[in-house]
């Protein structure tokens, strides 16, 4: 089986970086890469090291300067030991490259699968890998090749969830399906039930089944449901929304299925439903569990035949509509007191999206808060931000009216606060006030603000010791020292 990586031989000098084992404090020893690939490399070291210890190697690349990555022990021997190489950024891959290349040896062989060639090609016959290594975007061009092969050996360990979770993420982060849905910003947010709801909506957009929205109030429904429309096939078409608990029950059926003059008393004119005039578009039944049981009748004999039958009138009338209705009610309870009818009910429970409460959605309090700040500030020719009291009063509030009640007091904060800056009294929430029977001890306190920094300092820094070190302005054994010590 051929390589998915070039490996060539070197003669490259490295510092390995280590907790002692079973003791506190780092070594800093030096070795040497005989072989190196952009996944990983052979260290000659006497001293064993146990499989799956992480290790810092620092090296000095000719032409590049220093570099300080993370490895993994994969296989120890009587001279060395293999690494896999952790969290590589880009430009030190593509430095990495530079100098294999410049490494890779002179004879015909392929250095994927070791083929003894008698002349020199630009594609291995035996394994398919294309040899032309002076190419400008050849390192660019496999990586993306060999990326299915890649994925392929891993996906063997993957269950069914983290096959969804994967795709997932590259249908929201990488390739930007859903995210936002090109429809409506203010339907933002990145945690992972948000994110499920964006490709859920992408899944059932471009079909006809009915869906039925579920969520407390101010959770957003209507956007979910004009989001369906507007990735629909449907999308040129009206999209008809209607509220059934703002419209008495005895104007209701006229208002959805329509009436002749004359059918009942103040019916001077004929008049359309909105059945009818959604045809060929969605229409939007909010609050659908507030309808009365004749209605549902109705709606469910609609559902079946596709016919509107205007009040008073003699015939009916095919009409192409997709139903999407929304409650925020337990429908199954309802079936199951009778309120509601059992079979409408599985009708519309085809395809069921449930909208996460805004206290379940992390850290989107902040993105939605700081989007309609900016959004009202704007409006109003402002410029306005939250305090660290307002963030972290918005973040422990549990905000029952959802998004509703997030647009409601940040635009309220935007016209009355005094100030540039907003406070938690301009949003009418309360400053989190720590108990005394759990204050924690200064030495708690500090482990965890440690922790926390060092945890930042290392992802803003890709992982770079080095750099670590110079932000936090402490010396690389103490960044080791550190990590050890929160398990990092």
């Amino acid at each position: 089986m051929s390589r998915l990586d070039i490996r060539c031989k070197v003669d490259l000098p490295v510092h390995i970086i280590a907790n002692n084992n079973g003791g506190k404090g780092v070594t800093e020893t030096q070795a040497k890469f005989t072989s190196l690939s952009l996944s990983g490399g052979f260290i000659d070291y006497a001293a064993p090291y146990d499989e799956n210890k992480i290790l810092g190697l620092r090296y000095d690349l000719p032409k590049h300067g220093e570099f300080e990555i993370l490895g993994e022990v994969t296989r120890s021997e009587n001279d060395g030991f293999a690494a896999r190489f952790y969290n590589i950024n880009r430009d030190t891959k593509l430095k990495l490259w530079d100098y294999i290349k410049e490494n890779i040896a002179e004879d015909l062989s392929c250095p994927y699968c070791g083929k003894e060639h008698t002349q020199k090609l630009r594609k291995c016959d035996k394994c398919g890998w294309s040899l032309n290594f002076s190419s400008q975007d050849y390192i660019v061009t496999h990586e993306k090749e060999s990326f299915i092969k890649r994925l392929d050996v891993k996906s063997s360990l993957f269950s069914i969830e983290d096959m969804y979770k994967i795709l997932n993420f590259i249908d929201i982060q990488i390739l930007g399906v859903g995210k936002n849905l090109d429809i409506n910003e203010e339907f933002v947010g990145s945690s992972q039930g948000i994110l499920n709801v964006f490709s859920m909506i992408r899944k059932v957009a471009p079909t006809d089944i009915p869906v039925l929205i579920t969520g407390e109030s101010g959770t957003g429904k209507e956007l979910t449901a004009m989001a369906i429309h507007e990735r629909s096939q449907r999308k040129h078409k009206p999209f008809v929304t209607i509220n059934c608990a703002a419209i008495p029950d005895n104007l209701l059926e006229a208002e959805l299925f329509g009436h002749e003059k004359g059918a009942f008393t103040g019916a001077h004119a004929s008049k359309i439903g909105k059945f009818e005039y959604a045809d060929g578009g969605t229409i939007f039944l909010d609050e659908i569990g507030e309808l009365s049981l004749n209605l549902q009748s109705k709606l469910l004999r609609f559902l079946e035949d596709k016919i509107v039958e205007r009040i008073g009138a003699t015939g009916g009338k095919k009409i192409d509509v997709r139903l999407i209705a929304a409650t925020n009610k337990d429908l199954k309870s309802a079936t199951a007191k009778g309120s509601f009818r059992k079979d409408l009910f599985y009708r519309l429970d085809v395809f069921n999206i449930n909208l996460p409460p805004v206290r379940e959605r992390g850290e989107d309090k902040v993105i939605l808060a700081r989007y309609f700040l900016n959004k009202y500030s704007k409006e109003m020719n402002l410029s306005k931000t939250f305090s660290s009291e307002a963030l972290d009063a918005i973040r422990n509030n549990d905000w029952p009216g959802n998004v509703r009640e997030i647009v409601n007091r940040v635009r309220r904060a935007v016209v009355m606060s005094k100030d540039s800056t907003i406070e938690p009294v301009d949003l009418d929430l309360k400053v989190p006030v720590i108990q005394t029977d759990t204050l924690t001890s200064l030495k708690e306190v500090r482990y965890t603000i440690e922790k926390q920094k060092l945890i930042e300092a290392l992802r803003h820094c890709n992982n770079n010791i080095s750099k670590v070190a110079r932000v936090l302005g402490i010396s690389r054994p103490s960044v080791y020292s550190l990590r050890k010590k929160y398990n990092i």
